[in-house]
């Protein structure tokens, strides 16, 4: 059995609940513990008409909180999207995750018809996401 740490592993992530008109948030992120940064996308969305959504290429850090008792596992990301004139913040993220990287709560803001909207103390799972089960469907996605 090999003690390496992979290069680079897939982490997909559920933010908010999943209830009918909530506003959720999905991530989708490459890992890389080498240097411990990520990189990927994420998603706010809203069943409500007009919908929302917030698509963003994220890219972030992530650093160990530990205490005497536990360690927790901090993410910190910021979201662009490109427009006519070039590249636009319209997300950011502080993730604290369970050291098993399963469970956790964030605090997350984007920007909606100009104004930035900020959730918090949100829910957080690993989740699997059939559209995007390998870091080649997430490469394909964050480039489009």
């Amino acid at each position: 059995m090999s003690n390496s740490v992979p290069n680079v592993f897939l982490l997909n992530l559920l933010i908010g609940e999943s209830m009918p008109g909530a506003i959720t948030c999905t991530m989708n992120l490459g890992v890389t513990p080498k240097t411990r940064t990520v990189q990927g996308r994420s998603v706010v969305f809203q069943a409500v008409n007009p919908p929302l959504h917030v698509e963003s290429a994220v890219t972030g850090k992530y650093n160990y909180l530990c205490t005497n008792t536990s360690c927790h596992i901090m993410i910190v990301v910021s979201g662009y999207t490109e427009n006519e004139r070039g590249s636009l913040k319209n997300f950011e993220a502080r993730i604290l995750l369970e050291d098993n990287w399963e469970s956790g709560t964030a605090n997350y803001s984007f920007l909606r018809d100009g104004e930035w909207v900020k959730m918090s103390n949100q829910k957080v799972r690993a989740i699997e996401n059939s559209e995007i089960n390998d870091l080649g469907k997430l490469a394909e996605a964050a480039n489009n």
